[in-house]
């Protein structure tokens, strides 16, 4: 996700990054070198976010309709990395929380929030403020769905990018959530994109039956294409394993010269123009 924003933001956009994968967040290694450790400890995140919505819709007091949005503005939070990106292109991030003694994501209750908080109508205005802020606004979770993952799969998503390795339990459980968000939500029209991640190339033979099953149990996803246009999608969407990458967090765009359509920078053009 982050070598996709960068190569959004390089383009000329506006993008904000959220890492909402709240038990294990580590998305803001990827721009360390172009983020203030000291903004990132002093910021309040999706955990704080949360958490200071709840704690006012709790209050016991008279207020408007649209008591709620001021706590939904996320680019209050952002943080905007420092980078000459061309044509006017901008990176905000928004981190998962504050990491001191006070960061507890097991503490939300989300059933609550929902059902008696109106979290509902709050994650409504977030979505909708990332969409007047934002050219694109990309969300890190986890896969699957549950409490959290929900909220990044169903609630917010115009784009849900189903990311898989090729091992039989990873392709049978994203293939489960992409035919579940579509039959169970429908009415959000949110457009299913399969991912094969971290592919290994010297294994042709493998790899090609890998691929072959993946797609059959991914069925008509993604939607809307011609045979030929799916074709060409699953032959080109996927991301290779480099070892180059595997000992820290670095960006593409840093370790991989352009033009070069084996390497992980150009998979991920290829994904990013799928993507738009």
């Amino acid at each position: 996700m982050a070598n996709t924003a960068w190569i959004l933001a390089s383009n000329g956009y506006k993008v904000l990054v959220v890492d909402w994968d709240l038990d294990s967040p580590g998305l803001y290694k990827f721009f360390r070198p172009f983020l203030d450790e000291r903004m990132i400890a002093a910021t309040p995140g999706v955990f704080e976010i949360i958490n200071d919505y709840a704690w006012a819709a709790t209050r016991d007091e008279e207020r408007a309709d649209d008591w709620h949005v001021e706590y939904a503005q996320l680019t209050q939070h952002a943080i905007s990395l420092n980078w000459p990106f061309p044509n006017g292109g901008t990176l905000d991030y928004v981190s998962a929380g504050r990491h001191n003694r006070d960061y507890s994501p097991d503490s939300i209750d989300w059933d609550n929030l929902y059902e008696r908080l109106g979290g509902g109508q709050f994650f409504d205005e977030m979505r909708e403020s990332m969409r007047q802020e934002y050219d694109y606004a990309l969300i890190d979770s986890r896969t699957g769905l549950n409490d959290i993952a929900d909220i990044c799969t169903v609630h917010l998503p115009d784009i849900l990018v189903d990311c898989f390795t090729l091992s039989d339990q990873s392709v049978e459980g994203a293939a489960a959530v992409a035919k579940k968000v579509t039959d169970r939500y429908h009415y959000r029209n949110i457009r299913v994109l399969p991912v094969a991640m971290r592919i290994e190339n010297s294994e042709k033979e493998k790899l090609d039956v890998g691929l072959a099953w993946a797609r059959q149990q991914f069925g008509l996803f993604p939607m809307g294409l011609t045979d030929e246009e799916s074709a060409k999608y699953w032959a080109e969407v996927v991301v290779p394993y480099q070892p180059f990458y595997a000992f820290e967090e670095t960006l593409a765009a840093f370790g991989d010269p352009p033009g070069r359509p084996m390497s992980l920078l150009s998979a991920f053009e290829r994904l990013t123009a799928a993507r738009v």
